[in-house]
């Protein structure tokens, strides 16, 4: 329930940003830490490690922050499940999370996937 919770929390922030609305978001002290610590990684972003599961289910987890971890059923969700999974783990409120957040001078954002085929 939480999760949808904030789910409307964030897509309502988004709507009021649209009609002109500022959160301030880039003065809040929680979103400058978080930009910060990314700012402070190699190449400036957080890499994850992406498995598949054989029951068609997905799980993530941080190379390079422990604690930022995720996963879920659908894998068309793994951009926006990661994106949930760093605002969490830096307790961004859902009003203030913004996906240019997560982003350091306009650099684009990138996923990185392997796939590991066994024999």
């Amino acid at each position: 329930m939480k999760r949808f919770q904030n789910q409307f929390v964030y897509l309502s922030a988004n709507t009021l940003r649209k009609l002109g609305y500022s959160f301030d978001e880039e003065n809040n002290e929680r979103v400058k830490e978080m930009r910060a610590t990314i700012r402070e990684l190699d190449n400036h972003s957080i890499n994850f490690k992406i498995e598949h599961h054989p029951d068609g289910t997905w799980s993530a987890e941080s190379t390079n922050i422990d604690g930022i971890m995720t996963g879920g059923k659908d894998p068309r969700e793994v951009p926006d499940l990661l994106k949930d999974a760093v605002f969490t783990y830096f307790e961004i409120p859902p009003h203030l999370c913004r996906d240019e957040a997560l982003h350091t001078d306009n650099e684009p954002a990138e996923v990185k996937q392997n796939v590991h085929v066994g024999a």
